[in-house]
């Protein structure tokens, strides 16, 4: 998977700690991921949706998902749609 155009890493910084990626990426998309996690956190932490928090960074909710897959992040605010055989 890494070649040498495009050097791959496997672990992100954020708050101090070391954060293990589920699968490795550029680092230059790391490095970015990693300049943003504390807006990513912040907007998770206000309870914000995931399509308000793609707005505000600028992309796309897919790209947001995706980037919390791989950093393995929970989102706070995830508003289920239909009923889906709840049960009572």
């Amino acid at each position: 998977m890494p070649n040498a155009n495009h050097p791959y890493t496997e672990t992100l910084t954020f708050a101090g700690r070391v954060l293990p990626l589920k699968r490795p990426m550029a680092e230059y998309a790391a490095r970015r991921l990693q300049a943003i996690l504390p807006q990513i956190a912040a907007l998770n932490a206000a309870g914000k949706s995931q399509a308000d928090a793609a707005a505000a960074l600028d992309t796309t909710v897919c790209t947001l998902r995706q980037w919390l897959d791989i950093t393995g992040t929970t989102w706070v605010n995830l508003n289920r749609r239909g009923p889906y055989r709840r049960q009572k």
